[in-house]
């Protein structure tokens, strides 16, 4: 895209600033109150190349570090200290099926970025993470899979498969 007409980039630039203040209002309209959690899926997204079949890993992922942090914050609280255990156990099979490149779709960066999210102090003092859930989930379906159902149906692809 270096060929690309400065002008034609502006317009790039105008179209995504567009769709973000779009879904900003929409997820404001329907009642979710983090609806950056979703942009930091898609900086994410972006940084990997933005491929179309990397979405899902990066959103899965994303789900499963934040139910990792979740676990890291609500198992000891529930079932004692000996809990924390489990989600550390978690963390380091995600680390090991990273560096075999083992079960990519969840194991990815992804995991690890929203499992950092999740672990940030403001976040295990005020037990957010299922909120967060909920707003990638909507996240995932406005930003991921609501495109790739419009790319795949305008190929003609989806009964195709």
């Amino acid at each position: 895209m270096q060929d690309l007409p400065f002008w034609k980039a502006i317009l790039i630039a105008l179209g995504i600033v567009g769709v973000a203040v779009a879904y900003i209002f929409l997820t404001s309209l329907i009642g979710l109150g983090n609806p950056w959690i979703a942009f930091v899926a898609l900086t994410v997204w972006g940084a990997m190349g933005m491929k179309m079949e990397q979405a899902p890993g990066v959103f899965l992922g994303g789900a499963i570090g934040l139910l990792i942090s979740f676990a890291l914050a609500g198992l000891p609280e529930l079932y004692g200290e000996a809990a924390a255990l489990l989600p550390a156990a978690a963390i380091v099979l995600a680390i090991a099926c990273k560096i075999k490149d083992a079960l990519p779709v969840i194991c990815n960066f992804g995991l690890f970025i929203f499992l950092t999210i999740g672990t940030a102090d403001i976040i295990l003092g005020q037990k957010m993470h299922l909120q967060y859930l909920q707003d990638l989930a909507f996240g995932a379906l406005c930003l991921w899979i609501a495109p790739w159902a419009v790319m795949k149906l305008r190929s003609g692809g989806i009964a195709g498969d």
